[in-house]
């Protein structure tokens, strides 16, 4: 078995950048020392979609660019043959303005913030300055690694 996305897009949006993400979820299986494959739901959706899973998980009335949300259960699963991290959403919309905003490449944010998801679906975080210093390193390794430079 391999790493695997399981990809929805509900945008109009063509999405080209699948095998960049299966080749950014190997890498961090590789440097993270998996010994199962990784798996995980990915779903392209749009401003007015974000603001609703926003609202509905967070609270809070407003858009953002990634929601991540790992896969937590309380049964056994060393019999699976891969390992599901969970789902990540990402909205096209806020892709696109922080791409120009940052001024990098469409592509270089979509990796970005796939790769940031990742790390928060197994657990990393960015509450503190500490954990935000760890997570932007192992985030910055990936990218290094892939040269997916700004």
């Amino acid at each position: 078995m391999k790493t695997q996305i399981n990809f929805l897009n509900t945008t109009k949006y063509k999405f080209r950048y699948l095998k960049t993400f299966e080749l950014i979820l190997n890498t961090v299986e590789k440097e993270e020392k998996f010994k199962k494959p990784l798996t995980l739901d990915l779903t392209l959706i749009d401003d007015v979609q974000m603001r609703q899973y926003y609202l509905e998980y967070k609270g809070k009335d407003k858009t953002t660019d990634i929601l991540s949300f790992p896969f937590t259960n309380s049964f056994s699963t060393s019999f699976l043959k891969q390992k599901f991290l969970g789902e990540i959403l990402i909205s096209y919309q806020k892709v696109q303005q922080q791409a120009k905003e940052y001024r990098h490449s469409i592509t270089r944010e979509f990796c970005y913030l796939f790769t940031h998801g990742i790390y928060h679906l197994l657990g990393f975080d960015h509450m503190t300055k500490e954990e935000e210093n760890i997570m932007n390193q192992k985030v910055d390794k990936i990218m290094k690694l892939l040269q997916i430079e700004r």
